[in-house]
């Protein structure tokens, strides 16, 4: 299991750097990664995850929408779904920009070492499997659990908590509870932002505490994506000139 993102993936965030505003990432800041981790970010409409991808020096396996890792399933999506019916773009021009996008994004997304995820599925055990298998090889896993993903703004709303359950099946299997450590591309600051590591105790009944979790989660990724006091008083001066 390669413990590294794919040569092409290196290759391209060389290249896209050099357009897009830096993200600074102080790796000081990190607790210990020999442990099982997941890192949880925002999704911010993919600029969590580009951002993340893009300037990240850890190597971490993202969670993807299992339909974006095949061609013929992302030719669909991206046909019928994110050109035509997200942009209003005319189906048959959506269907011509869907053929190449579908290629190449497929392409990099496996550079990337994604973990595809099968929503309201069955198959949603193979992505637990290949998740626990990858935390277990001592690789970390990024997920954007954001249930509005296409919302823009800086702060997050609420989180799907299934992904959660991970942490019982890791457990159960190896008897050592998994670090989720939230994680923010702070837009103000133009760095990511660590938050406190957060961990199952096991003292309570697995639902409930579930959902103390992703709220705790969801309150501490707002908490890092906030403006920084510098920030808040310029904009605040800037609306008294006004």
């Amino acid at each position: 299991m390669a413990a590294h993102f794919g040569w092409s993936l290196r290759l391209l965030r060389r290249f896209v750097r050099l357009f897009l505003p830096k993200y600074q990432f102080n790796g000081e800041d990190l607790p210990d990664l020999d442990q099982p981790t997941i890192f949880v970010s925002h999704h911010e409409n993919l600029k969590g995850p580009l951002r993340l991808m893009v300037w990240t020096p850890v190597f971490m396996r993202p969670w993807v929408f299992a339909k974006l890792t095949q061609v013929k399933s992302c030719y669909r999506h991206f046909s019928s779904y994110t050109f035509h019916k997200r942009f209003g773009l005319p189906k048959a021009l959506s269907k011509c920009l869907a053929w190449p996008t579908a290629r190449i994004s497929v392409f990099f997304l496996k550079s990337a070492r994604s973990i595809p995820v099968y929503r309201q599925s069955k198959k949603i055990r193979l992505t637990f499997k290949e998740s626990v298998a990858s935390l277990q090889a001592g690789q970390p896993i990024a997920i954007f659990p954001d249930i509005d993903y296409q919302n823009s703004d800086q702060s997050i709303g609420e989180l799907y908590e299934g992904f959660l359950t991970i942490d019982q099946l890791y457990y159960k299997k190896y008897g050592q509870r998994i670090q989720f450590i939230p994680l923010v591309a702070n837009k103000y600051k133009k760095e990511f932002e660590i938050g406190r590591p957060l961990r199952f105790t096991g003292r309570i009944k697995f639902r409930k505490e579930r959902e103390l979790i992703a709220q705790a989660l969801q309150d501490e990724l707002n908490r890092l994506s906030s403006p920084c006091q510098e920030e808040l008083e310029e904009n605040e001066s800037q609306l008294s000139l006004k």
